[in-house]
């Protein structure tokens, strides 16, 4: 059984981490599941003490519940925001699987972790890291970005359907041929482990893999 080592991210990427925080800081009615709670505050019965002699336990009122989130807009609950560090995927040249998932050309695809961000859907905030990466060389780490020179953005995540599908727009830049299985493995790769389920990703209304096709 091969092992999946886990490298943590230079500095290189801490600047795209504190840009994905100013962006997705604030709390949005997404509808997807609350990361984490609020505290929950109780309420006395009726509003406030009651002694035994003026309300029978057998005839108080019933305490409403508290709730860890507010209504937005709508109906839906807002989903609180959550700060945390995500796991994206690089690739270690001719590696051939040793380090991770065998890709591209005799590659591996090896787990990095991220800054910690602030978000409220973790499929979103590990892509827009991986793709806020420009540099090809990740630091010291002797990992590449294969994406490093498209200009790709999130532009929703659909957790209607099943498998969970991940749209993106923009342009996909690729340095050769074996570049295009592992920017494929790297965004699937890093969507899917953000998710933990099934994901599917579409760029500008393709499937990914016909997106990669042309190029």
């Amino acid at each position: 059984m091969k092992t999946v080592r886990t490298f943590p991210l230079p500095a290189i990427l801490a600047a795209a981490a504190l840009a994905l925080a100013g962006c997705t800081g604030s709390p949005s009615a997404t509808g997807t599941p609350s990361l984490s709670s609020a505290p929950s505050a109780s309420t006395p019965a009726g509003g406030g003490p009651t002694s035994a002699s003026q309300t029978p336990p057998s005839s108080a009122p019933d305490s409403p519940s508290a709730s860890s989130s507010e209504a937005a807009p709508g109906g839906e609950p807002t989903v609180l925001p959550t700060t945390a560090s995500v796991t994206i995927y690089y690739i270690a040249v001719g590696d051939g699987g040793t380090s991770g998932p065998e890709v591209g050309c005799g590659d591996s695809a090896v787990a990095a972790t991220s800054p910690a961000v602030t978000f409220t859907d973790p499929v979103e905030a590990a892509l827009k890291v991986l793709l806020g990466s420009k540099d090809e060389e990740i630091g010291q780490s002797g990992l590449r970005n294969a994406l490093w020179q498209s200009d790709l953005a999130v532009t929703g995540v659909d957790r209607s359907t099943t498998p969970i599908t991940v749209h993106l727009e923009g342009t996909l830049s690729l340095a050769g041929e074996c570049d295009i299985p592992r920017a494929e493995q790297q965004l699937m790769l890093t969507a899917k482990d953000a998710a933990g389920a099934p994901v599917d990703i579409t760029v500008n209304g393709k499937p990914l893999s016909e997106a990669l096709s042309l190029k």
